[in-house]
């Protein structure tokens, strides 16, 4: 993954690190052509730091703000978003396609993955007048737990470096007698510090369980189904669970009312 590291040094021959991921996100013509006022408004440069990296989110938040980062196309354009992490792989697949969504991007191709000693890469695809917002994307991440190291423009294509170790999926916790929503094909839940649970079926649930543990980095600890129907499964859990995803063999509608988890 060298020409990672080159597109990321290549263009560092700003004044500051933080003219450096300016010039990342909107070219060194605009930020040229605005220096004057970027002076004026990155001026305090710890308002713009976060654990010692810059905090991209505010960064690109602020440039919308001066108009610098436009949101839409004139007319359907063929664009790029790249991801790159360091680490979690299983997690950043989930999480960066979700967070493409959050930027309202929905049709895509997934163009490229590589996977290596450096890291893992994905590449999406699509062709469109919406412009996939660096705010909400990152914005998103940065919820989930992941730190955004930087964020490139270039020409039509986005490039995001991301450290997923901190990844989490948001899932509501299971700590106290939950009760999941309706209508939901699939349920995840978070688990992490459970030895054991109970999930009961609500009445009018016709429920062939199919559950998948998994650990913090959403590597498969088990898989569990019964031939049904079910109303009530009390599970020991595996050391190290920390995310349960809770389906039916057959159909959604099998579970169309939801289910009341009791941790034990």
């Amino acid at each position: 993954m060298k020409f990672w590291y080159f597109l990321l040094v290549g263009m560092s021959l700003c004044a500051s690190v933080i003219d450096d991921r300016i010039v990342g996100l909107i070219g060194q013509k605009a930020f040229e052509q605005n220096r004057l006022i970027l002076n004026t408004v990155f001026l305090d440069t710890r308002r713009y730091k976060q654990g010692g990296f810059v905090d991209m989110v505010e960064v690109a938040r602020i440039l919308e703000r001066l108009g610098l980062l436009p949101k839409s196309l004139p007319t359907p354009t063929p664009q790029k978003v790249w991801f790159f992490s360091y680490n979690n792989p299983t997690l950043f697949f989930r999480l960066t396609e979700e967070a493409l969504q959050e930027a309202y991007i929905f049709k895509y191709t997934i163009t490229h993955i590589q996977r290596d000693k450096d890291g893992v890469v994905e590449t999406f695809a699509f062709i469109s007048t919406t412009i996939p917002d660096p705010v909400r994307i990152g914005s998103f991440l940065r919820a989930h737990g992941i730190k955004v190291l930087d964020i490139r423009h270039q020409e039509e294509s986005w490039y995001y470096t991301l450290d997923c170790s901190q990844g989490v999926l948001g899932v509501p916790k299971v700590a106290e007698r939950t009760k999941t929503p309706k209508g939901k094909p699939t349920i995840w839940l978070d688990i992490s510090g459970l030895s054991s649970i109970t999930i009961v079926a609500i009445r009018g649930n016709h429920w062939f369980p199919k559950i998948f543990i998994y650990d913090r980095f959403l590597h498969p600890l088990q898989r569990i189904e019964r031939p049904g129907p079910v109303k009530r499964l009390e599970l020991t859990l595996p050391n190290g669970s920390y995310y349960i995803k809770i389906s039916d063999r057959f159909s959604a509608k099998n579970i169309k009312n939801g289910f009341v988890i009791l941790p034990r």
